[in-house]
């Protein structure tokens, strides 16, 4: 019995496909190499590590990418009930699957086992061992967000391995693991100025590093004495890293944001509508299309028309500050929601710079802009429209040319982010104060020309989102998610601030009354009277759905997934993740 367990675990960590060849980031895909060829020469090295890189973040054919991430979170509303099974309360524990998946990792572990017996030099290959690293640490990363307690596997199992029966550690001991890795990538991984364009450099493993403790000291502050949280757990220590982390990228020197020259209504925009970023002293790393190599995505077709049924939340447009500085429920620049042009007037250049307003180019073609503007296309094609009357505009680029496919640059780790987490991570440990202010959420103001942040606040807002934490705390995270905002970010920062309440809420879009006369150019297939609308008069795409009062989100159960029924088979060692 034992054997033929065995050798079902077997099948399913090594599964076919194993050694697929992914799409490196600017160059068509190598030939893929599998562990009986290996001599771990220096091509053989990056032929292996190539076939991890499909996994970083992307345009994908016919998608927004990046930018429709953040359906799975209070940002944006997608038409579907359904798109994260977590929120909607929908997830059900799979017979098979469900993310439970070692395939990567066991590849990976097999290079890290066998790699010292290349010939070549250190200074050849040690970036490529690095690589490797850091691949373990993304998808350990992953695997932690998604069930928390894992087996740690660091070596290359077989059939008669009795790790296979490993027990689940416990995630603290977990996200060590994963920082040790980014640790030795970070060593190994060459600098960014000696690194080939597309490939992992030692600032990337840096910055990964303090994602991944601040998540980790996030959620062992937020789900202490939940079902969720870590016995003995030592948040203090992960924001320490993360802080550290972070601040090394911010040492080297090299990077920056826009400077203050540049036009404060347009920098941040153009930022994610750019086709080459080698240049950008902001992005550590993204991923280059070339139609010359049939590397080509879709996503501008969907910008330019329609928002791919998805829409920015009345909650996200909530959250953007006054231009002086102040928030909406204290500032008297603030003109009301009746009007999208008067929603937008006196507020952060960042809203305008995501959200598309009345005026704006479509599309720009031969320099004719005459193509603008004026009404979201709620009545377009159901499956493609807007969903909230407010619509996408971060990442569009009305001039991009669709006759042989969209090229414009998909930013996987940006500048920003350091900034963010560093000031987050220092108000963590008590030590945020003005210094650090200036270094980090200033310096993100200052590109769109808003008031810096003050280390007194200087304000008291009746609507902040986090009553019980510093009012410096409450301003650093609308920061995030201001700048961060359609990137993909917030859900996970939902799930790590056990922030259950801000999705317990009804996803509302903009007042429909002003668009009540909807005429749209791309026939409309969807009556505007059919457009659901709540009592107060607002936008509310769930409203005839169970999410009609908010994300039917369980605090009991759904902060993890559930652990595959076939593995509990397998593997007696594992137990169910609460609630299910």
């Amino acid at each position: 019995m034992k054997t033929y367990r065995l050798f079902t675990i077997w099948m399913i960590l090594f599964s076919t496909g194993l050694f697929s060849c992914e799409k490196f980031l600017d160059r068509p895909p190598l030939d893929a190499i599998t562990d009986g060829e290996m001599t771990f020469s220096k091509t053989e090295m990056e032929l292996y590590s190539n076939k991890y890189y499909g996994s970083l973040p992307s345009f994908n054919g016919y998608s927004l990418g990046i930018f429709e991430e953040d359906n799975s979170s209070d940002n944006m509303v997608s038409g579907d009930y359904n798109f994260n099974a977590r929120l909607s309360g929908t997830i059900n524990v799979p017979g098979s699957g469900g993310g439970w998946d070692w395939t990567a990792i066991r590849g990976i572990n097999f290079f890290l086992a066998n790699y010292h017996i290349t010939k070549e030099s250190p200074g050849l290959v040690n970036p490529y061992i690095g690589e490797m690293y850091f691949w373990r640490a993304w998808y350990y990363y992953s695997l932690m967000k998604s069930f928390g307690d894992l087996p740690w596997y660091n070596m290359p199992l077989t059939t008669g391995s009795e790790e296979l029966y490993s027990v689940r550690l416990s995630r603290s001991v977990i996200a060590d693991s994963i920082i040790a890795d980014l640790d030795k990538a970070a060593v190994l991984l060459a600098s960014k100025e000696v690194t080939p364009s597309g490939r992992l450099h030692k600032d990337v493993a840096l910055l990964f590093q303090s994602r991944v403790a601040l998540y980790e000291g996030s959620w062992e502050k937020y789900h202490a004495g939940t079902v969720f949280g870590v016995e003995g757990g030592d948040p203090g220590r992960f924001f320490r890293k993360a802080a550290e982390a972070a601040k090394q990228v911010i040492d080297r020197g090299i990077y920056s944001i826009e400077p203050a020259s540049a036009d404060p209504q347009t920098a941040y925009w153009s930022l994610f509508n750019q086709k080459d970023l080698s240049a950008n002293k902001e992005v550590l790393m993204w991923r280059k299309y070339d139609r010359a190599l049939n590397v080509i995505h879709y996503a501008q077709n969907y910008f330019g028309g329609s928002d791919k049924n998805t829409g920015l939340s009345k909650y996200l447009v909530e959250s953007y500050l006054c231009t002086d500085g102040k928030p909406i429920g204290v500032s008297s620049l603030y003109l009301g929601d009746d009007l999208v042009e008067d929603l937008v007037k006196n507020r952060d250049p960042r809203l305008t710079q995501t959200m598309y307003t009345k005026g704006k180019p479509r599309v720009i073609s031969n320099g004719d802009t005459s193509g603008k503007f004026n009404l979201p296309d709620m009545t377009f094609e159901s499956r493609l429209r807007n969903t909230t009357g407010y619509q996408l505009y971060k990442g569009v680029d009305p001039a991009a040319d669709h006759s042989a496919g969209d090229i414009n640059a998909a930013i996987i780790f940006r500048y920003a982010e350091a900034l963010l987490n560093y000031a987050e991570a220092k108000e963590e440990l008590g030590e945020c104060n003005q210094e650090i202010l200036d270094i980090t959420v200033n310096v993100l103001r200052d590109r769109v020309g808003m008031p810096h942040l003050a280390e007194s606040v200087g304000f008291t807002d009746p609507a902040w989102e986090f009553p019980t934490l510093t009012p410096r705390m409450n301003e650093i995270r609308r920061e995030r998610r201001v700048e961060l905002a359609c990137e993909g970010y917030r859900f996970d920062d939902l799930m790590r601030w056990a922030a259950v309440s801000l999705i317990k809420r009804p996803m509302l879009g903009a007042k429909m009354q002003q668009f009540a006369d909807v005429k749209n150019s791309f026939q409309p297939v969807l009556d505007p009277a059919a457009i659901p609308v709540n009592a107060n008069g607002y936008i509310a795409p769930h409203w005839n759905s169970p999410a009609q009062n908010g994300w039917q989100f369980d605090a009991g159960k759904h902060y993890l997934n559930p652990i595959p029924l076939n593995e509990l088979i397998l593997n007696p060692e594992l137990e169910q993740n609460p609630g299910y």
